[in-house]
């Protein structure tokens, strides 16, 4: 008999309430040959009797003190048996055929190292989730998760298979002061790496007032913006020849002065507000739309702009210029 073609890898810490239904999601895939690597991460409800409770064979458990997210997820997959790794959170639900129609995707297009997929939100807590949700169903391929990737998390996590080889290609997740998926989507892109999708929905994401993107101090702005600053100034060009940054607001600075401290130069603002325009802003130039694709041409351009339709508008006066999004030219929000 062989042995399993996926692993599904599943860290859980506490969610007595919604593990059994996680469980059950795995064990209802039409794909049969799998296992679901559980690791109990120092859990002190009832999440290790739900989980012992299933005597289905391709249930296997590891136990741990309680280390968090990352690490635990990094125990499952080295427990793991397979070359395929399908990430899943203790508290979503997968989608009955997910893990067949990712299987065969990664099968069958041996360039890609990983997939995703569309994604459902279960019990969304106010607007902001639903517009990243949609954001993020909206970027339809690796193209455009490539090039969206500093704009926020291209990838939901939970609804990705991935190769353990493109995994251990970048040494995993790391310990770092923001989020652990993010970093490693980045560091994939980094190396030229593509992140696929299927047309279907794979997973249902449950929002609730204690996920981690809305209580650990992982994800709060600040270190999104360190994480997006660490990743451009490691951009061979950004290292290179600096950066010129569109929007000298609250956004634009932040963004200056953590690349800053990452080593990397910022040679000027470009704004379209009059009041700005002639100043300088912790000794950068900030100067007006009438300089824009001429002043510091060889630099990277970023994107900084928050308002509604800000992001668009920049891409347009970009590409009217001709810069190339992804080698010259990012948005940052």
């Amino acid at each position: 008999m062989s042995g399993p073609r996926v692993s599904i890898v599943m860290p859980v810490y506490n969610a007595g309430d919604t593990i059994a239904e996680a469980i059950e999601s795995c064990l209802r895939q039409s794909m049969e040959s799998f296992e679901l690597v559980m690791v109990l991460d120092g859990c002190t409800d009832r999440s290790g009797e739900i989980v012992r409770s299933y005597k289905d064979p391709r249930i296997r458990v590891c136990e741990l003190q309680h280390q968090g997210v990352a690490p635990a997820a990094t125990e499952a997959i080295l427990a793991s048996r397979t070359d395929f790794i399908a990430r899943m959170d203790a508290d979503d639900i997968s989608h009955p055929e997910r893990l067949s129609s990712q299987y065969r995707f990664l099968s069958e297009s041996s360039t890609f190292s990983a997939v995703s997929g569309q994604v459902h939100l279960l019990n969304p807590l106010g607007e902001g989730m639903q517009r990243y949700v949609d954001w993020v169903n909206g970027l339809q391929d690796a193209g455009d998760i490539a090039r969206e990737r500093f704009v926020e998390c291209p990838v939901i996590q939970p609804s990705l298979m991935m190769r353990r080889s493109s995994f251990e290609e970048v040494n995993g997740y790391r310990e770092v002061a923001w989020a652990e998926d993010h970093d490693l989507f980045l560091r994939m892109l980094e190396r030229g790496m593509r992140i696929g999708k299927v047309d279907e929905v794979v997973l249902s994401w449950r929002d609730s007032a204690d996920r981690l993107t809305r209580t650990h101090p992982a994800y709060s702005e600040e270190q999104v913006w360190r994480m997006k600053a660490h990743h451009l100034a490691r951009e061979p060009k950004v290292s290179s020849n600096g950066v010129a940054i569109c929007g000298a607001g609250p956004i634009g600075k932040r963004l200056a002065r953590l690349l800053q401290e990452e080593g990397a130069a910022v040679h000027g603002f470009f704004e379209v507000n009059p009041r700005r325009v002639g100043e300088e802003i912790g000794g950068v130039p900030v100067v007006g739309p009438a300089e824009f694709g001429r002043r510091w041409r060889d630099s990277v351009l970023l994107s900084a702009v928050g308002v509604e339709g800000g992001r668009t508008r920049v891409r347009e006066l970009a590409e009217g210029e001709g810069y190339t999004e992804g080698l010259d030219f990012w948005c940052c929000c």
